[in-house]
């Protein structure tokens, strides 16, 4: 009768497992965070603010004019409008800072 074979490990397959580099890990890195930041500009929110009438018809009356003429979405005109208000921060706060504001004195 033979006498019974050892099993050695299997071959190394060095093909099956990716390589990993610096340049891997940061690449995943940045694949992760543009993933939290896609997710976290399609999450919905809500808010509640108190404003003059009239600024609340116009904002109402570009949101549906783009709206219709687009067929965007509205929400995604809502937040395209708030991002270009955003864009526009630093010259309205300059144009606030020249008015006076009995309420907060």
């Amino acid at each position: 009768m033979a006498a019974p074979q050892r099993m050695g490990p299997p071959p190394v397959d060095d093909d099956d497992e990716p390589e990993v580099t610096r340049e891997s890990i940061e690449r995943d890195r940045r694949r992760r965070q543009e993933a939290e930041q896609t997710a976290a500009r399609a999450a919905m929110t809500r808010r509640s603010w108190y404003t003059r009438a009239g600024a609340v018809d116009a904002f109402q009356r570009a949101v549906d004019d783009i709206h219709h003429a687009t067929r965007t979405p509205k929400h995604e005109v809502v937040a395209a409008l708030l991002e270009a208000a955003v864009g526009q921060s630093d010259r309205v706060r300059r144009s606030l800072s020249h008015t006076s504001h009995t309420s907060h004195e």
